[in-house]
Protein backbone atom coordinates (compact mmCIF):
# COMPACT_ATOMS: atom_id res chain seq x y z
CA UNK A 1 0.00 0.00 0.00
CA UNK A 2 1.68 3.19 -1.16
CA UNK A 3 1.27 6.59 0.47
CA UNK A 4 -1.62 8.46 -1.13
CA UNK A 5 -2.73 12.05 -0.68
CA UNK A 6 -4.80 11.25 2.41
CA UNK A 7 -1.94 9.44 4.12
CA UNK A 8 0.45 12.24 3.23
CA UNK A 9 -1.97 14.77 4.69
CA UNK A 10 -2.29 12.77 7.90
CA UNK A 11 1.48 12.58 8.28
CA UNK A 12 1.80 16.30 7.60
CA UNK A 13 -0.83 17.04 10.25
CA UNK A 14 1.02 14.92 12.80
CA UNK A 15 4.26 16.72 12.01
CA UNK A 16 2.53 20.10 12.36
CA UNK A 17 1.23 19.17 15.80
CA UNK A 18 4.77 18.26 16.81
CA UNK A 19 6.06 21.63 15.64
CA UNK A 20 3.34 23.49 17.54
CA UNK A 21 4.16 21.55 20.68
CA UNK A 22 7.79 22.45 20.22
CA UNK A 23 6.97 26.16 19.93
CA UNK A 24 4.82 26.21 23.06
CA UNK A 25 6.69 27.31 26.19
CA UNK A 26 9.79 29.43 26.33
CA UNK A 27 12.39 27.21 28.02
CA UNK A 28 15.63 26.15 26.38
CA UNK A 29 17.23 22.74 25.86
CA UNK A 30 16.14 19.60 24.04
CA UNK A 31 12.84 19.24 25.90
CA UNK A 32 11.70 22.79 25.21
CA UNK A 33 12.75 22.68 21.56
CA UNK A 34 10.71 19.53 20.97
CA UNK A 35 13.84 17.45 20.43
CA UNK A 36 13.90 14.11 22.20
CA UNK A 37 17.04 12.25 23.24
CA UNK A 38 17.95 9.52 20.77
CA UNK A 39 20.28 6.55 20.48
CA UNK A 40 21.59 4.61 17.50
CA UNK A 41 20.99 0.87 17.20
CA UNK A 42 21.73 -1.67 14.47
CA UNK A 43 18.72 -3.68 13.30
CA UNK A 44 18.50 -7.15 11.72
CA UNK A 45 19.10 -5.73 8.24
CA UNK A 46 22.38 -4.19 9.36
CA UNK A 47 20.98 -0.67 9.14
CA UNK A 48 21.91 1.85 11.80
CA UNK A 49 18.68 3.37 13.07
CA UNK A 50 18.34 6.48 15.22
CA UNK A 51 15.56 5.70 17.69
CA UNK A 52 14.12 7.50 20.74
CA UNK A 53 16.10 6.73 23.88
CA UNK A 54 12.82 6.26 25.73
CA UNK A 55 10.09 5.57 23.15
CA UNK A 56 6.55 6.23 24.36
CA UNK A 57 4.45 5.44 21.28
CA UNK A 58 5.73 2.25 19.66
CA UNK A 59 3.84 0.63 16.79
CA UNK A 60 4.38 -3.04 15.98
CA UNK A 61 3.62 -4.51 12.56
CA UNK A 62 3.62 -8.15 13.68
CA UNK A 63 2.54 -10.00 16.83
CA UNK A 64 6.09 -11.31 17.20
CA UNK A 65 7.02 -7.82 18.44
CA UNK A 66 3.71 -7.07 20.15
CA UNK A 67 4.14 -9.94 22.61
CA UNK A 68 7.51 -8.70 23.83
CA UNK A 69 6.13 -5.20 24.40
CA UNK A 70 3.24 -6.69 26.37
CA UNK A 71 5.63 -8.90 28.35
CA UNK A 72 7.58 -5.76 29.25
CA UNK A 73 4.37 -3.92 30.20
CA UNK A 74 4.75 -1.43 27.33
CA UNK A 75 1.65 -1.94 25.16
CA UNK A 76 1.98 -0.58 21.60
CA UNK A 77 -0.11 2.29 20.24
CA UNK A 78 -0.72 0.31 17.05
CA UNK A 79 -0.23 -3.36 16.27
CA UNK A 80 -0.19 -6.07 13.63
CA UNK A 81 -3.24 -8.31 13.46
CA UNK A 82 -3.54 -11.18 15.93
CA UNK A 83 -5.74 -14.23 16.45
CA UNK A 84 -7.52 -14.09 19.81
CA UNK A 85 -6.97 -17.77 20.82
CA UNK A 86 -3.25 -17.35 20.11
CA UNK A 87 -2.65 -14.68 22.75
CA UNK A 88 -2.85 -14.95 26.55
CA UNK A 89 -6.43 -14.61 27.79
CA UNK A 90 -5.43 -11.85 30.20
CA UNK A 91 -4.42 -9.63 27.25
CA UNK A 92 -7.47 -10.09 25.02
CA UNK A 93 -9.41 -7.02 26.17
CA UNK A 94 -6.37 -4.75 26.21
CA UNK A 95 -5.19 -5.83 22.77
CA UNK A 96 -8.73 -5.43 21.47
CA UNK A 97 -8.55 -1.71 22.27
CA UNK A 98 -5.29 -1.16 20.35
CA UNK A 99 -5.71 -0.17 16.67
CA UNK A 100 -4.64 -2.77 14.11
CA UNK A 101 -2.30 -1.01 11.69
CA UNK A 102 -0.98 -3.98 9.71
CA UNK A 103 -2.34 -7.19 8.26
CA UNK A 104 -0.49 -8.69 5.30
CA UNK A 105 0.92 -5.20 4.71
CA UNK A 106 0.96 -2.05 6.85
CA UNK A 107 -1.98 0.32 6.53
CA UNK A 108 -0.01 3.54 6.22
CA UNK A 109 -2.95 5.84 6.93
CA UNK A 110 -3.92 4.03 10.13
CA UNK A 111 -0.28 3.83 11.16
CA UNK A 112 0.20 7.58 10.76
CA UNK A 113 -2.95 8.26 12.77
CA UNK A 114 -1.52 6.59 15.92
CA UNK A 115 1.52 8.92 15.78
CA UNK A 116 4.25 6.38 16.59
CA UNK A 117 7.70 7.55 17.63
CA UNK A 118 9.12 4.14 16.63
CA UNK A 119 7.95 1.39 14.26
CA UNK A 120 8.97 -2.24 14.84
CA UNK A 121 8.77 -4.04 11.49
CA UNK A 122 9.50 -7.70 10.68
CA UNK A 123 12.25 -8.28 8.12
CA UNK A 124 9.78 -9.25 5.39
CA UNK A 125 9.12 -5.97 3.59
CA UNK A 126 10.66 -4.61 0.41
CA UNK A 127 12.85 -1.54 0.70
CA UNK A 128 10.18 0.59 -0.96
CA UNK A 129 7.80 -0.15 1.92
CA UNK A 130 10.50 0.54 4.51
CA UNK A 131 11.08 3.97 2.97
CA UNK A 132 7.37 4.75 3.16
CA UNK A 133 7.30 3.67 6.80
CA UNK A 134 10.29 5.89 7.53
CA UNK A 135 8.23 8.90 6.45
CA UNK A 136 6.08 8.24 9.51
CA UNK A 137 8.68 7.30 12.16
CA UNK A 138 12.05 5.55 12.58
CA UNK A 139 11.83 1.90 11.51
CA UNK A 140 13.65 -0.93 13.29
CA UNK A 141 13.53 -4.28 11.45
CA UNK A 142 13.60 -7.39 13.65
CA UNK A 143 14.24 -10.99 12.60
CA UNK A 144 11.13 -12.93 11.58
CA UNK A 145 12.35 -14.84 8.53
CA UNK A 146 15.71 -16.27 7.55
CA UNK A 147 18.40 -18.50 8.97
CA UNK A 148 17.96 -17.23 12.53
CA UNK A 149 14.19 -17.73 12.62
CA UNK A 150 14.39 -20.60 15.10
CA UNK A 151 16.24 -18.41 17.60
CA UNK A 152 13.17 -16.71 19.07
CA UNK A 153 15.19 -15.34 21.99
CA UNK A 154 17.37 -13.40 19.56
CA UNK A 155 14.26 -11.78 18.08
CA UNK A 156 13.00 -10.87 21.54
CA UNK A 157 16.39 -9.38 22.37
CA UNK A 158 16.28 -7.31 19.17
CA UNK A 159 12.90 -5.86 20.11
CA UNK A 160 14.04 -5.13 23.66
CA UNK A 161 17.19 -3.45 22.35
CA UNK A 162 15.13 -1.24 20.03
CA UNK A 163 13.01 0.03 22.93
CA UNK A 164 15.92 0.20 25.40
CA UNK A 165 14.53 -2.45 27.76
CA UNK A 166 17.27 -5.09 27.80
CA UNK A 167 17.64 -5.03 31.60
CA UNK A 168 13.98 -5.88 32.16
CA UNK A 169 14.25 -8.59 29.50
CA UNK A 170 17.11 -10.22 31.40
CA UNK A 171 14.78 -10.58 34.39
CA UNK A 172 12.15 -12.28 32.22
CA UNK A 173 14.76 -14.66 30.83
CA UNK A 174 16.17 -15.50 34.26
CA UNK A 175 12.69 -16.31 35.58
CA UNK A 176 11.94 -18.49 32.55
CA UNK A 177 15.18 -20.45 32.82
CA UNK A 178 14.62 -20.93 36.54
CA UNK A 179 11.19 -22.44 35.81
CA UNK A 180 12.70 -24.84 33.26
CA UNK A 181 15.40 -25.88 35.72
CA UNK A 182 12.87 -26.47 38.50
CA UNK A 183 10.78 -28.76 36.28
CA UNK A 184 13.87 -30.64 35.09
CA UNK A 185 14.95 -31.27 38.67
CA UNK A 186 11.51 -32.23 39.96
CA UNK A 187 10.71 -34.69 37.17
CA UNK A 188 14.19 -35.87 36.25
CA UNK A 189 13.40 -39.52 36.92
CA UNK A 190 10.39 -39.30 34.61
CA UNK A 191 11.95 -37.39 31.73
CA UNK A 192 15.28 -39.23 31.64
CA UNK A 193 15.35 -41.35 28.49
CA UNK A 194 11.83 -40.28 27.50
CA UNK A 195 11.69 -39.46 23.79
CA UNK A 196 9.52 -36.59 22.63
CA UNK A 197 8.07 -35.82 19.21
CA UNK A 198 6.29 -32.58 18.25
CA UNK A 199 3.85 -32.36 15.36
CA UNK A 200 1.39 -29.91 13.76
CA UNK A 201 -0.75 -29.80 10.63
CA UNK A 202 -1.16 -26.80 8.33
CA UNK A 203 -2.49 -28.41 5.14
CA UNK A 204 -4.82 -31.27 4.21
CA UNK A 205 -3.30 -34.76 4.19
CA UNK A 206 -0.03 -33.60 5.72
CA UNK A 207 1.79 -33.23 9.01
CA UNK A 208 4.43 -30.74 10.09
CA UNK A 209 7.41 -31.91 12.13
CA UNK A 210 9.41 -29.78 14.55
CA UNK A 211 13.00 -30.78 15.27
CA UNK A 212 15.12 -30.59 18.38
CA UNK A 213 16.93 -27.51 17.08
CA UNK A 214 13.75 -25.53 16.44
CA UNK A 215 11.93 -23.08 18.71
CA UNK A 216 10.13 -25.84 20.59
CA UNK A 217 13.43 -27.58 21.21
CA UNK A 218 14.56 -24.61 23.31
CA UNK A 219 11.47 -25.08 25.48
CA UNK A 220 11.38 -28.82 26.04
CA UNK A 221 14.95 -30.15 25.82
CA UNK A 222 16.01 -28.20 28.97
CA UNK A 223 13.23 -30.02 30.84
CA UNK A 224 15.24 -33.23 30.48
CA UNK A 225 13.30 -34.80 27.62
CA UNK A 226 15.14 -36.51 24.77
CA UNK A 227 14.06 -35.79 21.21
CA UNK A 228 12.72 -38.38 18.81
CA UNK A 229 15.66 -39.47 16.65
CA UNK A 230 13.17 -40.60 14.00
CA UNK A 231 11.68 -37.11 13.83
CA UNK A 232 15.04 -35.37 13.52
CA UNK A 233 16.10 -37.85 10.82
CA UNK A 234 12.90 -37.31 8.82
CA UNK A 235 13.31 -33.55 9.05
CA UNK A 236 16.87 -33.81 7.79
CA UNK A 237 15.57 -35.70 4.78
CA UNK A 238 12.51 -33.59 3.97
CA UNK A 239 13.37 -30.07 5.15
CA UNK A 240 13.99 -28.56 1.71
CA UNK A 241 11.18 -27.16 -0.41
CA UNK A 242 12.34 -29.25 -3.37
CA UNK A 243 11.63 -32.35 -1.27
CA UNK A 244 8.11 -31.24 -0.43
CA UNK A 245 9.13 -29.66 2.86
CA UNK A 246 9.60 -26.01 3.78
CA UNK A 247 7.99 -23.56 1.41
CA UNK A 248 10.64 -20.97 2.33
CA UNK A 249 13.29 -22.89 0.40
CA UNK A 250 15.61 -22.64 3.41
CA UNK A 251 16.68 -25.82 5.15
CA UNK A 252 15.53 -25.42 8.74
CA UNK A 253 14.93 -27.90 11.59
CA UNK A 254 11.29 -28.40 10.55
CA UNK A 255 9.50 -30.07 7.65
CA UNK A 256 6.10 -30.63 6.12
CA UNK A 257 5.53 -34.28 5.24
CA UNK A 258 2.80 -36.42 3.72
CA UNK A 259 0.76 -38.60 6.05
CA UNK A 260 2.37 -41.66 4.46
CA UNK A 261 5.68 -40.63 6.03
CA UNK A 262 4.30 -39.87 9.49
CA UNK A 263 4.44 -43.46 10.73
CA UNK A 264 8.21 -43.53 10.12
CA UNK A 265 8.72 -40.14 11.74
CA UNK A 266 7.52 -40.66 15.31
CA UNK A 267 7.71 -44.41 15.86
CA UNK A 268 10.33 -44.08 18.60
CA UNK A 269 8.51 -41.28 20.46
CA UNK A 270 7.25 -42.14 23.96
CA UNK A 271 5.35 -38.86 24.16
CA UNK A 272 3.89 -36.70 21.38
CA UNK A 273 3.13 -33.00 21.80
CA UNK A 274 0.61 -31.62 19.31
CA UNK A 275 0.50 -27.91 18.51
CA UNK A 276 -2.51 -26.06 19.90
CA UNK A 277 -3.59 -22.49 20.56
CA UNK A 278 -3.13 -20.73 23.90
CA UNK A 279 -6.28 -22.39 25.24
CA UNK A 280 -5.03 -25.92 24.60
CA UNK A 281 -7.42 -26.29 21.65
CA UNK A 282 -6.65 -27.90 18.28
CA UNK A 283 -7.69 -26.43 14.92
CA UNK A 284 -9.62 -28.45 12.34
CA UNK A 285 -6.57 -29.49 10.29
CA UNK A 286 -4.89 -30.79 13.43
CA UNK A 287 -8.01 -32.67 14.49
CA UNK A 288 -8.16 -34.30 11.06
CA UNK A 289 -4.53 -35.38 11.34
CA UNK A 290 -5.13 -36.80 14.80
CA UNK A 291 -8.18 -38.71 13.56
CA UNK A 292 -6.17 -40.38 10.79
CA UNK A 293 -5.39 -44.08 10.95
CA UNK A 294 -1.64 -43.50 10.59
CA UNK A 295 -1.56 -41.11 13.57
CA UNK A 296 -3.69 -43.39 15.73
CA UNK A 297 -1.32 -46.27 14.97
CA UNK A 298 1.73 -44.51 16.46
CA UNK A 299 2.97 -46.20 19.68
CA UNK A 300 2.68 -43.05 21.80
CA UNK A 301 -0.88 -42.49 20.59
CA UNK A 302 -1.88 -46.08 21.34
CA UNK A 303 -0.43 -45.64 24.84
CA UNK A 304 -2.46 -42.45 25.37
CA UNK A 305 0.57 -40.18 25.64
CA UNK A 306 -0.53 -37.33 23.35
CA UNK A 307 -0.82 -33.80 24.76
CA UNK A 308 -1.35 -30.20 23.55
CA UNK A 309 1.69 -27.96 23.99
CA UNK A 310 0.68 -24.50 22.80
CA UNK A 311 2.29 -22.69 19.89
CA UNK A 312 5.19 -24.02 17.85
CA UNK A 313 6.27 -20.58 16.65
CA UNK A 314 7.28 -18.69 19.77
CA UNK A 315 6.67 -14.94 19.75
CA UNK A 316 8.03 -14.24 23.22
CA UNK A 317 8.23 -15.28 26.84
CA UNK A 318 4.46 -15.58 27.34
CA UNK A 319 4.30 -18.16 24.54
CA UNK A 320 7.36 -19.93 25.92
CA UNK A 321 6.06 -19.96 29.49
CA UNK A 322 2.70 -21.36 28.37
CA UNK A 323 4.47 -24.12 26.43
CA UNK A 324 6.59 -25.10 29.43
CA UNK A 325 3.56 -25.11 31.73
CA UNK A 326 1.68 -27.35 29.28
CA UNK A 327 4.73 -29.63 29.12
CA UNK A 328 4.79 -29.92 32.91
CA UNK A 329 1.12 -30.96 32.88
CA UNK A 330 1.92 -33.55 30.22
CA UNK A 331 4.87 -34.92 32.20
CA UNK A 332 2.63 -35.30 35.26
CA UNK A 333 0.10 -37.25 33.19
CA UNK A 334 2.83 -39.38 31.62
CA UNK A 335 4.19 -40.13 35.10
CA UNK A 336 0.89 -41.82 35.98
CA UNK A 337 1.60 -44.40 33.29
Amino acid sequence: MKLNRIATAVIASVASLGLLAGCAGGGGGAEASGEAETRTVTDSSGAEVEVPADPKNVATLHYAATETLMDLDLPPVGQGEFQEPSVPEKWVDQLGDIPVVAQEEPDLEKLAEVSPDLILAPNIYEQDMIKQLEEIAPVYQFTLRGGDRANWQQRVEEVAEAINQTDDLKELDADFQAEQKEIAEEYGEVTKGTKLGVVSSFEDNSAYLWGSENMVGTLFTPLGLDWSADEDATIKKYAKASQGGNKSGIKEPEAQISMEVLDKSLTDADVIFVTSNMRGEYDELTKTMMDSAVFKDLPAVKAGHVYPHGKATIAGYSDAKYGVEMAEKAIKEYQKG
